[in-house]
């Protein structure tokens, strides 16, 4: 059985706005925050650790869409160094609010297909719970694009809560975020 004094223990995968880069969150990725803080943690901060991860999608190749470009390997070792630094500036935003309120948390990034390394982690971590945001996305739409957030709620080994983006929120095309 499971302490009960314990705080729980709640993943959050958090993604940068695809509209305004790092940084900033996603839309949906601070609609889940802003919920999560209000109906989950209220003022009881000393009930919850919160575990933020950003997962990095690695470019095909790199080069963020230049049509070509001459590289050493010290060229690639920065680009991966710009990219964890993109990443770690995105999860300051949410450890710099939980500071703030008292919230303990963690934070870390990850790079790979975000929906396979969010459950890979949630396997690895064992939260009590993982909280993702969803953009809303309508059934035509998921086709082409997929859902994280919908991976996630079937393949988790954990509880899982999607939070939708509010509809005024929404950029007028909804794969952005």
């Amino acid at each position: 059985m499971a302490d009960s004094s314990a705080p729980t223990r709640v993943m959050m995968a958090v993604n940068e706005s695809s509209l305004k880069g790092y940084p900033h969150p996603s839309i949906s990725c601070r609609a889940a925050f802003d919920w999560m803080l209000s109906k989950l943690v209220r003022s009881n901060a000393d009930g919850f650790h919160l575990l933020f991860l950003h997962v990095q999608v690695p470019d095909e190749d790199g080069f963020d869409d230049m049509d070509s470009i001459y590289a050493s390997p010290t060229d690639f070792q920065t680009m991966k160094q710009r990219d964890k630094i993109r990443g770690i500036h995105l999860l300051e935003h949410f450890v710099n609010q939980c500071h703030e309120l008292g919230i303990k948390c963690e934070a870390w990034t990850k790079q790979g297909d975000p929906k396979e390394v969010i459950c890979s982690e949630v396997k690895r971590v064992q939260p009590d719970l993982l909280v993702v945001g969803s953009r809303g996305l309508g059934p035509f739409q998921r086709v082409f694009v997929g859902t994280v957030s919908e991976f996630c709620v079937k393949h988790a080994e954990c509880p899982v809560i999607t939070i939708k983006r509010k509809a005024n929120e929404a950029p007028q095309d909804p794969i952005d975020d």
